[in-house]
């Protein structure tokens, strides 16, 4: 019988060993690539890191632009930056609120002047334009002293409220006495009580005194509704307000 020239044998396949073929099977398997162990860049810095780079005024969303992250993480950094004392919050409500955030932790503040105001005025609240920080007893009758020399109407209209919380007549007296804004204060009391109950003021303190500057609540405007007219000539203080701008405070009036 002739051999067939035209094919060649296929030559026995070597025997494998068993461990080998086990391995290489594994290793085809596992070809996923291993969980990236890095983190977010604001997670690899540290807090000091962090407080540098965010030192001065922000909003969430300059911290979001400024570190690269979402407005829930950034809402969670300023909680915790919050914690250890390194941020103050300025604005209320629906308006935007601006984050003080310093390298060195605040010290802890009593509520200062926007804060006495506003609490007393829910209707009638007031933009902080400055950063007012008391340390210590800070009062009713501070605040009305204080308010009265930042001569502005809104704060001045504000102030009427304040009046239905004054217990220290001597303390109220004699800073007012020491600024000289007593006959403006007198004024603003008689207000109030025409249109709210207010605490009574001793009869020892109800008189007009000399005053070294100008007699107006605010600015040059004279007093033009009949019903304030007869404080206006006690106090011989000139009082800008208008039935209107009252009833803005109280509702009602």
């Amino acid at each position: 019988m002739q051999e067939n020239k035209g094919f060649k044998s296929a030559k026995p396949a070597k025997p494998t060993n068993s461990k080998e073929s086990k391995s290489s099977i594994v290793s085809t398997r596992n070809t996923k690539k291993p969980r990236s162990k890095t983190k977010k860049k604001y997670q690899k810095r540290t807090t000091n890191e962090i407080l540098y780079q965010l030192d001065g005024l922000q909003t969430v969303e300059s911290i979001m632009e400024e570190l690269k992250i979402k407005r829930q993480t950034a809402n969670n950094l300023i909680s915790k930056l919050n914690k250890l004392g390194h941020v103050q919050t300025q604005g209320k409500g629906n308006k935007i609120r601006f984050y003080k955030i310093s390298t060195k932790k605040f010290r802890k503040r009593d509520p200062g002047m926007w804060d006495i105001l506003n609490k007393y005025n829910p209707n009638f609240q007031l933009n902080e334009w400055y950063d007012h920080q008391v340390h210590g007893k800070y009062t009713v009758e501070d605040v009305i002293v204080d308010a009265i020399q930042k001569k502005s109407f809104r704060i001045l209209l504000a102030t009427l409220r304040l009046f239905q919380h004054v217990k220290d007549w001597p303390r109220l007296y004699n800073k007012a006495k020491k600024y000289d804004v007593w006959r403006q204060i007198g004024a603003l009391y008689d207000i109030a009580r025409i249109y709210i109950k207010v605490r009574k003021m001793p009869k020892r303190y109800k008189k007009p005194i000399k005053q070294r500057k100008n007699t107006s609540l605010f600015e040059n405007f004279k007093t033009t509704e009949q019903i304030f007219l007869s404080i206006s000539q006690f106090w011989k203080i000139e009082i800008p307000f208008k039935i209107g701008d009252i009833r803005k405070v109280i509702p009602g009036a």
